[in-house]
């Protein structure tokens, strides 16, 4: 059985970030995670973060944790890219699955400025669009279901009231969005205790997209018991 967390965050993007990709990297080695996804934040702190930088330098800036971290893993770790993106006028976060390098440099210089609808729209072909913590208290409301590829079913982040159980009834109710789970690891406390978990190893990480729509794997409610 293979490991997969597919939140993750790390200090040099996410300023929420207790933990930089090296600390990340190993810790999830150490949990005996077969790969994990960076979804660092991309939103209006982001921009502020970066201002006064190209749209170039601005990229390089958010996959400088990628990059180190795949060199720093090689083949013990996947690190794979992702990004929790929220929009200027959306206070909810959804996580990207499917991203590259070249799609970022290319066209992300404008994807906060639109909305939901319009993302789903240009973008439902290219890569997965599911959204974070639907029903976390104070910060999260379930978006339009349409405008979705799926929800994370569980988020086992221990600082919020994350809701899962609200999700998973709207998962059960709407079969055809797809679950998905993760740690939302921030800190050292969060590291490994959510994820999904598969029979068979993923060669790369451009394959998660795939898995996830095949279905076969399962999210992870806890950290399991073996490694």
């Amino acid at each position: 059985m293979y490991r997969y967390d597919l939140h993750v965050h790390t200090s040099e993007v996410s300023p929420c970030g207790h933990l930089d990709v090296r600390e990340m990297v190993n810790r999830y080695e150490e949990k005996g995670y077969r790969g994990i996804w960076l979804t660092n934040h991309f939103h209006r702190e982001f921009q502020e973060m970066t201002k006064g930088m190209t749209w170039r330098e601005r990229a390089d800036f958010f996959l400088k944790p990628y990059r180190e971290g795949k060199m720093l893993a090689g083949t013990r770790l996947m690190v794979g890219l992702a990004m929790e993106i929220r929009f200027l006028e959306d206070p909810n976060d959804y996580l990207l699955y499917g991203l590259t390098e070249e799609l970022l440099y290319r066209e992300g210089e404008r994807w906060l400025s639109m909305n939901l609808e319009s993302f789903y729209e240009t973008y439902h072909g290219r890569l997965l669009i599911i959204q974070a913590h639907p029903n976390r208290e104070g910060s999260s409301t379930p978006a339009e279901l349409s405008f979705l590829h799926g929800m994370e079913a569980v988020n086992t982040s221990p600082r919020h009231d994350n809701g899962n159980g609200k999700t998973q009834r709207i998962l059960a109710t709407h079969p055809w969005l797809l679950p998905t789970g993760g740690s939302d690891s921030h800190r050292e406390e969060d590291v490994g205790k959510g994820g999904i978990v598969t029979e068979t190893e993923m060669d790369g990480e451009e394959e998660l997209p795939a898995l996830l729509r095949s279905r076969k794997y399962r999210v992870l409610e806890e950290e399991p018991a073996y490694r």
